[in-house]
């Protein structure tokens, strides 16, 4: 049975996942650089997270084995990460969540073809109607049918499919002689680090371009924000299991859509007929035996 701390860790996840596509485009609309962004939330989650993990008493420091994972995975987010925040620039919010929204049909392709996953009928009809979804996305959109192509919209399909080798080698090199706080934390300081000196050669804290200090506010909530959604993700995954904790999406994907709406508008029939699909599609993705793993 789902308490009710499980569920607000449920809710509270979905939610934070739901407005990362809005904050990317507030992001782009003041020309924040995406370096300052990992920057600045990396290594403020990892500080955080790392904090709380003394106080609980959880040795985070670890081994070569947790920071060979750390920086591998902070390697292969970083890179979806940083495109998001570019595409961001160029792609409709309301458009940009549905895209992200199908990383977890993208992980189990992935998974299929690597042969860490059996072909379930359920699931590869989630495949098809998935990609339905995404070709409807693309082709209603402003100027498609006149024969106009966006490539920005075309070329954001590159994330999902870039967080699925994100996913494959965090599955692959996950620490289990690790507690997976400290996991979260060497991630979030590796993702940090290995952006600085991006940082400092593209776009650098001193040059004249240089937002002001309270630009960065929205930086520094989402940070706090991304913390919260550690806690509960790490929290849910460890009390609750990992076909649980993905249920999530069906919260987020929703949630992402009508956040962008709100504060960015550019919704038309078309984008909520893509989403219905699309939430049809998580569903076969994600429900019953098909979401369980291939056994050993």
């Amino acid at each position: 049975m789902t308490s009710p701390r499980h569920l607000a860790y449920f809710v509270a996840l979905g939610l934070f996942w739901g407005i990362s596509p809005s904050l990317y485009r507030h992001w782009g609309h003041i020309g924040m650089p995406a370096t300052h962004v990992i920057v600045v939330t990396g290594l403020g989650v990892g500080l955080v997270l790392g904090l709380i993990g003394a106080i609980r008493g959880i040795t985070w420091a670890g081994g070569m084995r947790l920071q060979f994972y750390g920086a591998g995975c902070a390697a292969l987010m970083n890179v979806p990460f940083a495109m998001g925040l570019f595409f961001a620039r160029h792609v409709p919010p309301t458009e940009l969540a549905l895209i992200i929204s199908t990383a977890p049909i993208v992980n189990y392709l992935v998974a299929l073809a690597t042969r860490r996953e059996n072909a379930a009928p359920r699931r590869l009809l989630a495949i098809v109607l998935g990609f339905s979804s995404t070709a409807l996305l693309v082709i209603t959109r402003e100027g498609m049918l006149s024969g106009e192509v966006s490539w920005w919209l075309i070329g954001a399909f590159s994330m999902p499919v870039l967080y699925s080798a994100y996913n494959w080698f965090a599955a692959l090199w996950w620490p289990r002689e690790s507690h997976s706080f400290a996991a979260g934390v060497a991630e979030s300081l590796w993702s940090g680090l290995l952006a600085l000196p991006f940082l400092y050669y593209f776009a650098p804290p001193w040059g004249s371009d240089q937002l002001p200090l309270p630009a960065y506010a929205t930086v520094g909530i989402a940070t706090l924000m991304w913390v919260a959604e550690r806690i509960a993700f790490f929290t849910l995954i460890r009390e609750k299991g990992a076909v649980f904790t993905v249920q999530a999406v069906y919260l987020s994907t929703p949630a992402a859509v009508v956040i962008a709406v709100i504060f960015f508008g550019g919704a038309d029939i078309w984008l909520f007929v893509s989403l219905l699909i699309l939430m049809a599609a998580l569903y076969l993705n994600n429900s019953g035996s098909a979401a369980k793993a291939k056994s050993s």
